[in-house]
């Protein structure tokens, strides 16, 4: 399934609002990686609301095949960031050039990055990839989107709306 980026006025755009259903994750994806530009791999976060958090992680430079202690590596690291802002869950976007086909590597780096979550304080809510025609879900929908039993099972409460040139302006 392809998505088109959201028009500004959706509320898979508004950046405050609860990402609930999995269209809506796809057309936020969708909305900041439109189109796979080059190899890399991208980290979103929410909060236990599902409200994506303000701040976004792409790692350059995977490789086709991943790497066990770097991806459990990675996961501890995300591990800590989500004990420091309140971080539910994570949303992972394989970013690479080429068509839409699910490829070997495709498989692999899904297969590894879902399995994070376990016996860490976040939830891995999906695994999508990026291509050169745009945000697709696996042709599988249950290989990408989690149940809600895999979900934080300890509830937090949102932080405050923050806008980005707040976080960032320099006191």
């Amino acid at each position: 399934m392809t998505v088109t980026p959201a028009s500004p006025s959706s509320p898979a755009a508004d950046p405050h609002r609860p990402v609930v259903s999995d269209d809506e994750l796809i057309a936020r994806v969708a909305s900041l990686v439109p189109v796979a530009v080059r190899r890399q791999l991208w980290t979103l976060f929410l909060d236990a609301d599902q409200v994506q958090l303000p701040m976004v992680v792409p790692l350059e430079g995977i490789p086709e095949r991943p790497d066990r202690l770097a991806v459990e590596r990675w996961g501890d690291a995300l591990d800590e960031v989500a004990s420091e802002f309140g971080v539910a869950a994570v949303v992972f976007v394989l970013e690479r050039p080429g068509p839409v086909v699910d490829s070997a590597s495709d498989v692999a780096w899904r297969d590894a990055l879902t399995g994070l979550s376990e016996a860490r304080r976040y939830a891995v809510r999906a695994v999508l990839t990026c291509t050169s025609d745009g945000v697709v879900a696996p042709p599988d929908p249950r290989s990408v989107f989690t149940t809600e039993r895999d979900r934080c099972p300890r509830p937090q409460s949102s932080p405050s709306r923050l806008r980005l040139s707040e976080v960032l302006a320099v006191r």
